[in-house]
């Protein structure tokens, strides 16, 4: 596992595993033709996660003297994954 790595712009860094969610699974895609430009009608989703909240992760590993905006990050949250039609919302 790769840690995750923030410089600010002084080069100072902050370092911390995090766990990122992750979808996986299947979603009807379609295609069909018309008679007008462009001709056809594409409908495409993909499986991806249904955003709930929004949790703050602490980055513990930090160098003296790092900037605060780089000693946390900002990760959606749910407990559940769907089909989300493009452009995701």
């Amino acid at each position: 596992m790769n840690p995750l790595v923030l410089t600010d712009q002084n080069g100072k860094k902050c370092r911390g595993v995090v766990e990122i969610p992750l979808c996986r699974g299947y979603c009807k895609t379609s295609e069909s033709g018309t008679y007008t430009f462009p001709h056809r009608v594409q409908n495409s989703s993909a499986c991806a996660l249904i955003v709930t909240g929004i949790q703050v992760v602490p980055l513990t590993d930090c160098d003296e003297g790092a900037d605060e905006k780089i000693k946390s990050v900002s990760l959606p949250t749910g407990d559940r994954c769907g089909c989300k039609s493009f452009p995701f919302d």
